[in-house]
């Protein structure tokens, strides 16, 4: 397959995953704080898993990481996909990056660094494989990774 076909089929999945992804978030914010980074992995972890899905984000991960143009791609989408889409979760409206963070109360650092934990599991649990975390349960990963999340959202 061509990388400019990859990436084009991976604009579908990622605006899907961002609207998973926003969901999760809104979830989160709606509701209690103290959750916050347990709500958000359990979800984004589940939508990872759904046999429909998971073949699909795997590859988009695998185009971001072996093209530029896959990267930049994904990069642009990620952005604006699922800021926007929880900007819509939230209050009817897309949202930039700094729009959503100054409505939640978080520095936009602190969310693309959840952003990139997260995509560190994705990468070693889907992509590469790296045992243990690619046979750990969802309730395992999320017992380790969630404090991490809530510590990076929430400070």
């Amino acid at each position: 397959m061509s990388t400019a076909i990859e990436v084009e089929e991976s604009s579908a999945v990622i605006t899907a995953y961002g609207q998973a992804f926003a969901k999760a978030g809104a979830a989160a914010f709606n509701g209690p704080r103290d959750k916050l980074g347990e709500t958000i992995v359990r979800l984004t972890l589940e939508f990872f898993e759904d046999a429909e899905w998971q073949p699909k984000l795997i590859q988009t991960l695998r185009t971001a990481n072996t093209s530029k143009e896959g990267a930049e791609q994904f990069g642009n989408l990620f952005s604006a996909q699922v800021f926007a889409q929880a900007g819509v979760a939230l209050n009817d409206a897309p949202l930039s990056l700094d729009e959503l963070a100054d409505k939640l109360g978080i520095n936009p650092l602190r969310i693309n660094s959840s952003a990139a934990q997260l995509w560190g599991v994705f990468l070693f649990r889907y992509v590469l494989g790296v045992q243990p975390i690619a046979s750990a349960s969802v309730d395992q990963i999320v017992e380790i990774v969630a404090p991490t999340i809530q510590r990076y959202i929430v400070g």
